[in-house]
Formats: C-alpha cells, sequence, structure tokens
C-alpha cells in the first residue's frame, strides 16, 4: 500500500529510480493493452494476481479482510475464501495444482524483522503451513521508511521453490531470493538480482511460453505521480524487454494465463479505480 511519506524520503529514491532508468533496452516487441477494466470496490487495494485456467485471484492488502478473492476476466468476483488469518500486508499469492500461497511480506516502513509466507491447502483451507522468514543484514531500528531495500511484493512459485522479489527502495537495485518451503524459518540471502529497471517491482510471474519472468511496478514522486511499467527478465535476471505503462498508476500484480496473455492489476488511487487489465505481446 502507497502512503504519504516524506518528502525527503520519496525523492531521495525517485532519483535513484531515475539514474537507473537511463539504460533501458528498446522493446524488441509490443505490447497491446486490449482490456482495461474496473474492478469492484472491495478489491480497491489489490495487491496480488495469480492466473489460473479462465479465472484469477487476487488479494488485498495492509489493514484489510484475510480473503481470497477469485475474479472472472470481466472483473467480477465469483467466489471468494475466508482464510482464518491476520492480513497484516499480504502483498503477493501464487499457487500450484494442491495449494494457495501468500506472502505476508510488506514492508514499507522497514520495522518488519519477522515476516510470513503461507501455504494453505486447496482442499483444506484450515490446513495452514507458516513459513517464517527474515532477510540478512535487515536493521529495522536503522531502516528509513521507503529509503530501504528489505521489503517486497512479488513472489511466484517456480517448480520446488518460491522466488520472492525485493521491493529496493534505497538503491533500485532488486534483490532475489530463493525459499524452500520445507524450512519453516529461514534468513534469505539474495541469489541473485536486477538492475536497471525503472521503478520498484510490485508483482511478478513466470511466463512458461516464452521462459521469462514478468514484472510490473512503479516510480514515484511525493505530488503522487506514478511512472508504472510491465517488463520481461530473462532466466539469468537481465533485462530484455521494459514496457511503460502510460496513464496507469499503482500497479501491484501480474500474471500469465494459458494463451501467453499478461493481465495487471492496479490498486484505486486518487481519482483513478482500482482495474484489471490484459496485454498481448505482438
Amino acid at each position: 500500500m502507497f502512503k504519504r511519506i516524506r518528502f525527503t524520503f520519496v525523492l531521495f529514491t525517485s532519483v535513484v529510480l531515475s539514474a537507473c532508468a537511463m539504460y533501458l533496452p528498446k522493446p524488441s516487441s509490443q505490447l497491446s493493452i486490449e482490456e482495461h477494466i474496473l474492478l469492484p470496490e472491495v478489491l480497491s487495494e489489490t495487491s496480488g494476481l495469480y492466473c489460473e485456467s479462465d479465472k484469477l485471484l487476487s488479494i488485498n492488502d495492509s489493514g484489510n479482510a484475510p480473503v481470497i478473492y477469485q475474479v472472472e476476466q470481466d472483473g467480477s468476483i465469483s467466489k471468494q475464501y475466508d482464510v482464518a488469518l491476520v492480513n497484516n500486508d499480504w502483498e503477493a499469492i501464487t499457487a500450484n495444482e494442491t495449494a494457495f500461497y501468500i506472502a505476508d511480506v510488506g514492508n514499507n516502513n522497514g520495522k518488519r524483522e519477522w515476516l510470513s509466507i503461507y501455504k494453505l491447502e486447496r482442499k483444506n483451507l484450515t490446513d495452514i503451513q507458516k513459513i517464517h522468514i527474515k532477510y540478512a543484514g535487515n536493521s529495522v531500528t536503522g531502516n528509513i521508511p521507503y529509503a530501504h531495500d528489505f521489503d517486497s511484493e512479488a513472489m511466484i512459485k517456480l517448480q520446488d521453490s518460491l522466488v520472492l522479489f525485493s521491493k529496493s527502495w534505497r538503491t533500485g537495485i532488486t534483490k532475489v531470493y530463493r525459499i524452500n518451503e520445507s524450512e519453516l524459518e529461514r534468513t534469505l540471502s539474495p541469489f541473485a538480482s536486477i538492475s536497471g529497471l525503472p521503478g520498484v517491482i510490485t508483482g511478478a510471474d513466470f511466463d512458461t511460453t516464452r521462459n521469462v519472468f514478468v514484472v510490473v511496478g512503479y516510480k514515484s514522486d511525493p505530488f503522487g505521480n506514478f511512472s508504472a511499467f510491465l517488463a520481461q527478465i530473462s532466466q539469468d535476471f537481465t533485462i530484455d524487454n521494459v514496457w511503460p505503462l502510460k496513464g496507469y498508476k499503482q500497479v501491484e500484480g501480474v500474471c500469465v494465463d494459458t494463451k501467453g496473455h499478461y493481465w495487471f492489476s492496479e490498486e484505486a488511487t486518487k481519482g483513478r479505480g482500482a482495474s484489471l487489465s490484459k496485454g498481448k505481446i505482438l
């Protein structure tokens, strides 16, 4: 969730991220936005997105009800799963055939040391496995709100691991972490990094058709201006393509459907409602 913050902190972040955006590659293909749909008010703070079959899953972030929403491709909500958890700051949802995974990892202020990832069995949502994580080098007493690198809003399930992408406010260099769900308590160190994106990452998925990571995010300033983007990242974590999402603001989630379309969600901001969009690579 984006909240009002001190001018100095956001200005510093914006300057850093602007510098990182200077060396963006020219896209090798075109991203065409085919649909833009307003979401129901109950999903005003949509913060994660997952594609499965012909439907999508989404969640809201901090302070909202602990609910997984099943969303039709027309934006309507067809089902909701009430979960026996607390939504401290849910920021990402992913899944496989047997389970949902929710990342309660939001940490804009930098004051959370231990974070949680929940694995919920689809056949029994009360069967919940809790994975507790913290970042190596994180100092909750030394972090400056919105100007540190120990935050995250993007997670995917990839083969036997969960992959977490940092929301690096301070440096603009995304850190990539691998989580083994069999380890129920772990201190994370990055195994890879991504440099040169034009903002912080807020959502991710893996495109199995093109064998690339797909991420969304934005750069913001203290006046409520956003520069949103969608990008493809290679498996060696270099940038393949970046597309500006003109007119969009707080883009929060992305997923790839079985036909290779890119869906992304946008949280409501002043003067703009929450939305769901469908993109096609040409």
